[in-house]
């Protein structure tokens, strides 16, 4: 197999050289990026697309330079693999599983390499190419201007997918720690600059933010042998639920049984009955509420946090709120040695208290109490805003902006409010639920993504079929996610599916983004989470693409068996299948998807 550095840069850069100029420029080397590039060449064999990335190997937040040891995928392995590819057919590939059953990253990286270069995609990308802004020129041939780089260069493009994902552009919080002596990372620098914190001068590491990358962290830093103190926020949104996911537990959230008990934003998934039963009638709001206080206290009890066994070491670990509640996201235990063992230990310290200067090996808090470090780490998650749009841009585009102006937040205001009475009306559970305690926000009018299913624009300016923003929410299942968002791309791209008026499309996005906020309060300020309600969400986005969304045998099957990405197959070619491809004449159509007129170009 040619190394992940180089077959991409070889190929790719010399088709660039000689065209500049692309029918699809997508951005993102990632899973989405990937896939997406994949669906289109399917879709439209003859187009003309380029994939670029900074990095200089593919997979995004599993390529090789951000990979480490101890890293682990978080889904059990038959929820992690294309259905072009299983894992027993790359004999050359050993894939590494720890104790726990979980695939490391190591050997992910090398199976999405071995994916993308059964799929044909790997001659279409170009790395080591930074994006540094994206430019719309409206009324020209060439939509869209990515400059590149200092480089005095750019690459136009007719459409453009933006697959950044939602781990691209990390949040440092707001301190000067250019004074601190040591090593300061983020931790999407955790895999390149491994050497450092592995080295023998690094004894004690202080690791900054609670969210799963915090904990991964934390874990792997113990696993070298560092003593770790853990910095949780106090006015924060504290610990994040850990759940081990062993035996049938890992099939629970790819079920459609689990995703009618769970809130949902969307119930017509042909089991309307049972998500009225569950989620309307008395006995079925008694059993909702049993199962989320059940499976909390089942999840305490297994970790020994309940109040008739925790030690007091552990009670900053407890999370404050009901886990019907994503005050953080929720964490796999996908861990070989137990998080709580090394707290109980002292291996690891939990401390509850906002870090207000960096000096010297010095880091004082805001009690005023100081301790000393070797290293820092910040796990304090990502941006929501795409750097390289201008915030002007981004706020048309209906991205999160600073820049918003008032007569923007006035009407999604009036859209928002509304979609809160849809929200509780649909989910009373939201209602009476014991809420989670109060904690710190910045504006939430900044961090909202205000796009129609999470991925479209509803500015009639850009409903012109060259604008997709993909992976810009966390899935119940990435992988499943791509396929599906990536042929709604390009189905929505080339005019081959009907949207509803501009008014609808802003009532869905507004519904769609305060079902995240309500159901998730800790994180109104991240990209979306579609977790619990991911099902309902997958089969509403097939519905529209005319395509079959219930693949088991059966409606007991349908309820009771998680899905897969083999349960699918290639839904790109199953659409070619029944349409064409596009400006094939021949391709049948469906009065569900209308054809509609392909554009010259293309």
């Amino acid at each position: 197999m040619e190394d992940l550095h180089t077959q991409g840069r070889s190929s790719a850069d010399n088709a660039s050289i000689s065209n500049e100029k692309f029918d699809l420029i997508i951005i993102g080397a990632g899973i989405y990026g990937l896939y997406t590039a994949k669906t289109f060449l399917i879709v439209c064999p003859t187009i003309n697309l380029l994939v670029v990335d900074s990095l200089p190997s593919i997979g995004g937040v599993w390529s090789k330079e951000r990979v480490y040891p101890g890293l682990y995928l978080q889904h059990h392995s038959k929820f992690f693999e294309f259905s072009e590819l299983r894992y027993e057919d790359v004999p050359e590939i050993e894939m590494d599983y720890n104790d726990r059953g979980y695939i490391s990253g190591y050997s992910w990286c090398r199976y999405f390499q071995a994916w993308a270069e059964k799929v044909g995609v790997m001659k279409y990308v170009r790395l080591n190419t930074t994006v540094q802004q994206v430019i719309r020129k409206s009324g020209e041939k060439y939509l869209w201007e990515c400059q590149i780089g200092d480089e005095d260069k750019s690459l136009l493009s007719k459409k453009l997918v933006v697959a950044t994902g939602i781990s691209s552009f990390p949040r440092y919080p707001d301190l000067d720690y250019s004074k601190f002596s040591g090593p300061v990372m983020h931790h999407r620098y955790f895999g390149e600059r491994y050497e450092e914190l592995v080295s023998e001068n690094v004894k004690e590491v202080v690791v900054y933010g609670a969210s799963k990358s915090g904990l991964d962290a934390v874990m792997q830093l113990a696993e070298l042998g560092k003593k770790v103190k853990w910095i949780i926020r106090k006015e924060g949104r504290g610990p994040p639920w850990l759940v081990d996911l062993k035996g049938s537990r890992s099939d629970l959230i790819l079920m459609r049984i689990v995703n009618m008990i769970a809130p949902a934003a969307y119930q017509d998934d042909g089991f309307y009955g049972l998500h009225y039963v569950f989620k309307q009638t008395y006995l079925g709001k008694a059993f909702q509420k049993y199962a989320f206080e059940k499976f909390g206290q089942l999840v305490q009890k297994e970790y020994r946090l309940d109040d008739s066994q925790v030690d007091e070491i552990l009670i900053p670990m407890i999370p404050k709120h009901s886990i019907i509640w994503n005050c953080n996201v929720s964490g796999t235990d996908n861990y070989n040695a137990s998080l709580y063992d090394r707290i109980r230990s002292k291996q690891t310290e939990v401390i509850r208290e906002t870090i207000t200067s960096l000096e010297g090996k010095n880091i004082t808090l805001s009690s005023g109490e100081s301790l000393t470090a070797d290293a820092v780490v910040f796990a304090t998650g990502f941006k929501t805003t795409i750097p390289f749009f201008v915030e002007d841009l981004s706020m048309r585009i209906g991205l999160p902006s600073t820049k918003c102006t008032e007569e923007y937040l006035e009407k999604w205001r009036c859209l928002e409010a509304e979609a809160d009475e849809r929200v509780y009306k649909a989910n009373p559970v939201l209602h009476y639920a014991p809420k989670p305690p109060p904690y710190f926000l910045s504006d939430p009018a900044v961090g909202k993504l205000r796009l129609y299913h999470h991925i479209l624009p509803t500015d009639p300016e850009f409903l012109d079929g060259s604008l997709v923003i993909l992976g810009s929410f966390s899935a119940a299942s990435t992988l499943q996610s791509a396929m599906i968002l990536s042929l709604w791309a390009a189905v929505y791209m080339f005019r081959k599916i009907e949207l509803p008026p501009q008014d609808e499309m802003e009532k869905t996005a507004a519904y769609e983004i305060r079902m995240h906020q309500i159901r998730n309060p800790g994180m109104v300020n991240d990209l979306p989470w579609v977790s619990f309600d991911f099902l309902t969400f997958s089969t509403m986005m097939l519905k529209e693409l005319g395509l079959n969304p219930w693949r088991k045998k059966g409606w007991y099957g349908e309820l009771v068996h998680a899905y897969t990405c083999h349960d699918y197959g290639d839904l790109a070619k199953e659409w070619v299948e029944l349409h064409g491809t596009v400006g094939d004449p021949g391709g049948r159509s469906r009065s569900s998807v209308p054809t509609g007129s392909i554009p010259p170009d293309f």
